[in-house]
């Protein structure tokens, strides 16, 4: 696992993990104060799959992700294991810029509920079709909401 402090600028972060249109930052200890460094840079303009599994980035991260004008690309975003609550999920119903994204994964998160009906409401996150919490669970948008266990 790298660092926080080998993670320096933001091309520290993308060596090795740009791909294309994808961004695989998973497991780099990646909290609020590094992530800093994605939402300032440019190159977050073409990504539409942002993978950020199993880091540090808490509700704080999740509200600076939210409100990233350079993110408005993103279709896919995994937060599985992040430490998020319902407040970080509540920042993210309100996202302006987050308006394309259609898929995203919440797993190994402190999700209690109420972050959850507020994405199922969110006016800004039109096109989240599908996004999966807890283990097991996927929610997907036809005609309405449904829930449905994975085993």
């Amino acid at each position: 696992m790298i660092t926080k402090r080998q993670l320096k600028t933001a091309e520290d972060i993308f060596e090795g993990r740009l791909r294309g249109n994808q961004l695989m930052a998973s497991g780099i200890a990646l909290t609020p104060d590094v992530a800093r460094l994605l939402w300032a840079s440019e190159t977050m303009k073409g990504i539409t799959w942002l993978d950020l599994d199993d880091n540090q980035l808490g509700d704080e991260g999740v509200r600076e992700l939210a409100d990233c004008e350079l993110l408005a690309n993103v279709q896919y975003l995994n937060l599985n294991k992040n430490g998020v609550t319902d407040e970080g999920l509540i920042h993210l119903s309100r996202s302006k810029y987050l308006t394309k994204l259609k898929r995203l994964h919440l797993k190994d998160n402190a999700i209690q509920g109420p972050g959850i009906l507020e994405l199922f409401d969110s006016e800004t996150l039109e096109s989240l079709s599908t996004f999966q919490f807890h283990d097991g669970w996927t929610c997907k948008k036809r005609e309405g909401w449904r829930y449905r266990p994975q085993g």
